[in-house]
């Protein structure tokens, strides 16, 4: 529900800045349109709502660059040859860190890496996810230490359960020996909450299609 909100924020929002930029020169208008689209990817609705409030209305954006546009002077044609550093790189592909199929593939690692490779697996996983750049840093941390902040709770619990089993005359167990509830710890963050961090990835990966900045 809060993605289709955002959405329909951000589509409002430029529909209304469509019909006021329409008799803007047509270099104008596609750069403002393009540089406010791309702002408000990848945002939530909340977010959406900020930064529309921060631009403002699209009837003041408008006229402030029909303004900019007239006062600029008009710009001299010189035919300057570029030096060859500074040439067009057509068809160039983008590092591999800065691809989308690189961050699905890291976040799947993060996810279930540990069920082929221990241990390893998941640290492959926050190698990976953490050099990708279509997260943002929140998302990340929340991703990787989420799982482990609610091992060390549950560990805490587990060692203060224990504790009371040694005062309890009834309790025959070994103090020393994992009980029934550490195997499940163990067990529910393997299997329910680093697999729910990828998913929350994914999630958050959705309509992101470049790199964040």
């Amino acid at each position: 529900m809060t993605g289709t909100e955002a959405q329909n924020l951000r589509e409002d929002y430029l529909s209304r800045l469509d019909a006021a930029i329409a008799e803007l020169p047509w270099r104008v208008a596609n750069e403002l349109r393009s540089g406010i689209a791309e702002e408000l990817d990848g945002l939530g609705a909340a977010e959406v709502r900020e930064r529309i409030a921060q631009l403002g209305d699209p009837v003041r954006i408008a006229e402030a660059a029909r303004e900019e546009s007239a006062s600029a002077p008009p710009a001299p044609v010189v035919v300057v040859a570029p030096a060859p550093a500074s040439l067009p790189t057509f068809g160039a592909k983008p590092a591999i860190v800065d691809t989308k199929w690189f961050a699905i593939v890291g976040a799947l690692v993060l996810g279930f890496g540990s069920f082929v490779f221990p241990i390893g697996g998941w640290v492959i996983g926050v190698a990976l996810v953490t050099s990708s750049r279509f997260w943002r840093r929140w998302e990340k941390a929340v991703a990787v230490l989420l799982p482990f902040v609610a091992w060390v709770l549950m560990f805490f619990l587990s060692a203060l359960l224990r504790g009371l089993s040694v005062w309890s005359p009834s309790d025959s167990r070994n103090p020393l020996l994992p009980a029934a509830y550490d195997l499940a710890n163990v067990a529910f963050v393997l299997m329910i909450l680093i697999p729910a961090s990828t998913f929350w990835l994914l999630w958050r990966l959705r309509g992101r299609d470049a790199p964040l900045r």
